[in-house]
């Protein structure tokens, strides 16, 4: 109940960060993105209107396959890009993601990550633990290390930018950005 209030609202919630400087952080991600391409978690489908044209799709639609991540439908080395934006923090078992993610790419193929991260603040820390039931409610965890498991992980990270969702609640701002290859 909670989670489909959540994605109900999702665009209105999050509309002050897309316009204060998301948006433009997913367009010049996604840049990067190209030929058979996967995106994990699509949501509300904030990120289509991002890709570039070298992303390969029928026209410029998109197919959606209902499928939990852990158990993904396509055979092994499908994808030159898979993308996730927010959504390793509602996995229930991050190496079981990635590593499945990891098993759809191509040899060579690359992840592009945006997520929310622990913060490295131990107060901003320590709030993001004591909220974390109250998140978990919308399938949240803002509160995981992301980057030591996508480290972790089958992929090999490239690239990894720090930073801060903007007009986000203190507890959500610490984000990465960054690219990883299989």
């Amino acid at each position: 109940m909670m989670r489909r209030l959540f994605a109900a609202l999702y665009d209105t919630v999050s509309k002050g960060s897309e316009e204060a400087g998301m948006r433009e952080e997913r367009r010049q991600h996604l840049a990067g993105a190209g030929g058979a391409t996967i995106e994990i978690g699509a949501g509300t489908g904030l990120n289509l209107e991002h890709y570039p044209e070298a992303v390969t799709r029928l026209g410029r639609q998109a197919e959606i396959v209902d499928a939990p991540v852990e158990q993904l439908p396509f055979a092994d080395g499908t994808f030159d890009t898979a993308v996730v934006t927010w959504v390793l923090c509602s996995v229930p078992d991050q190496s079981t993601a990635l590593a499945e993610i990891a098993r759809v790419l191509k040899p060579d193929g690359r992840l592009l990550f945006i997520e929310h991260v622990r913060s490295d603040d131990p107060k901003v820390a320590k709030r993001q633990d004591r909220i974390r039931p109250l998140y978990n409610l919308v399938g949240c965890n803002p509160n995981r290390d992301t980057l030591a498991a996508i480290e972790a992980s089958p992929l090999r990270v490239e690239s990894v930018e720090h930073g801060e969702v903007p007009k986000a609640p203190k507890v959500e701002r610490p984000m990465i950005v960054g690219t990883a290859r299989r």
